[in-house]
């Protein structure tokens, strides 16, 4: 599907951010980026990052999120579930989980998505370069879901194109991903507030198999725009509330 980056006012920005951060879409309980490598190598790993968290939870790590229950389906014998562990922020939240990133910064609320998603990209990355340079005859699933997809799809699309990872030992499933044909992220590129930027649609995967589920109607991935009618932000808010986190039970 075609789209085309036009920059929106503040205030459909402003609604932008506010898909991305409301909802209860946080990662799920097993393993971190900085867990040592297998030594006995399975035949799949599997690395889950979940969305923006909740309000209860410190970090993207909850095993009540969408991801944790789409990804305990793949716990089985010869499969490793891990779960990427970022702060998994879109505005600057107490207890983000800046204290716990290991870079050094306070947890005094700072980091915002930018800051956010690239603790995550850089995780994601470092767990495939460790998982596959330690077991390079085990395959690598890449599960995504909302803030979690944005990243697992920017670092597939970047594996894609670096071709560290042959493309016979990699795959993705992103869930609700924003960087979508229609998501948050492509529909209303550009800066929102310091330290959210939605960074527009993204390049495709290569030859790596990437498959990208949506729920119609689902604002993350699906939006609306005001081109699309008087009740554009109505349908938007709506579509999130319904839909965003059913991914569990969806059926593509």
């Amino acid at each position: 599907m075609s789209w085309t980056a036009r920059r929106r006012p503040r205030t459909v920005g402003l609604f932008a951010a506010g898909l991305l951060t409301a909802g209860l879409m946080a990662t799920g309980p097993v393993g971190s980026a900085s867990a040592e490598p297998v030594r006995d190598c399975p035949e799949r790993y599997v690395l889950a990052v979940d969305g923006t968290r909740g309000l209860d939870t410190p970090d993207s790590i909850d095993p009540d999120s969408p991801l944790a229950k789409i990804s305990a389906r793949y716990q089985e014998p010869g499969t490793v579930v891990e779960h990427i562990r970022y702060p998994a922020v879109v505005v600057p939240m107490p207890g983000s989980g800046s204290s716990d990133d290991g870079d050094g910064i306070d947890d005094d609320g700072a980091i915002a998505y930018d800051r956010s998603k690239q603790i995550g990209h850089q995780r994601l990355r470092e767990t495939i370069t460790a998982r596959h340079s330690t077991c390079p005859d085990a395959d690598l699933l890449i599960l995504g879901y909302s803030q979690g997809a944005s990243i697992a799809g920017d670092v597939l699309a970047e594996i894609a194109e670096d071709g560290s990872v042959p493309p016979a030992r990699i795959s993705g499933i992103l869930y609700s991903d924003p960087r979508d044909s229609r998501g948050v992220e492509t529909l209303f590129p550009g800066p929102v507030v310091p330290g959210v930027t939605l960074g527009g649609g993204r390049s495709e995967f290569g030859e790596i198999p990437v498959q990208r589920i949506c729920i119609e109607g689902d604002a993350v991935c699906d939006g609306r725009t005001p081109g699309d009618g008087d009740d554009w932000l109505e349908a938007n808010v709506a579509g999130y509330l319904e839909l965003h986190t059913k991914y569990p039970d969806y059926q593509p």
